[in-house]
Parts: structure tokens; C-alpha cells; sequence
């Protein structure tokens, strides 16, 4: 019972500390599709290479952070894996909204 309690913390705390890594993308993504970077929009011929890169580099971050978590962790490693799997949801639902804001109508 203990360690059910333990991993459940664990898992909270995992969470909201890759809510904040994945938040952070959200100004990058607004400074970089404002600033109209020249790699970024090569990347695609829609408009929507600011969010494809932005993706790209957050996902290297956040592969770096569940690193950082695991050796946090080390005997609760499913549950630091939970937490930051449970965290992928609400950074998709960011990546689509970028997507939206930056598909030209």
C-alpha cells in the first residue's frame, strides 16, 4: 500500500513538471512563428514549419527530461514513465492547435 502511494506521487510530480518542459514551447513556437525563421519555413510549403520544428525540438527535450526523471527515479521508474506518458496528451493537443493557428486560410 505503501508503495502504491509512493508511485502515485511520483507519478503526479512527473507529470506536472513535463507540463511545465511542454508548456515552455508554447512562447518558442509564438516567437518563432512571429519572427518568421527561414530553416523553420522551409521545412513545409503550408506556413506550418514554425510548428514542425517546434515539435521536433521539444520532442528532444522532453526524451532528455524523461532521462532526467528516470534517474530521479530510479525505483520508480513505471511510474515516472506514467506520468510523463500521461503528459503526451495535452502536448498533442497544443501541437494541433499551433497546427491550426498556422495553416493560412
Amino acid at each position: 500500500m505503501h508503495g502504491d502511494e509512493q508511485g502515485m506521487r511520483v507519478t503526479a510530480s512527473v507529470f506536472g513538471r513535463t507540463m511545465w518542459v511542454i508548456a515552455g514551447a508554447v512562447p518558442f513556437w509564438y516567437m518563432a512563428h512571429g519572427a518568421e525563421v527561414a530553416w523553420m519555413e522551409n521545412l513545409t510549403d503550408d506556413g506550418t514549419g514554425t510548428v514542425y520544428a517546434t515539435a521536433g525540438l521539444w520532442a528532444i527535450f522532453l526524451v532528455l527530461f524523461l532521462g532526467a526523471m528516470l534517474w530521479r527515479f530510479p525505483r520508480a521508474r513505471t511510474a515516472a514513465v506514467a506520468g510523463w506518458a500521461l503528459s503526451l496528451l495535452p502536448a498533442a493537443g497544443l501541437a494541433v492547435w499551433a497546427y491550426s493557428l498556422a495553416v493560412p486560410y
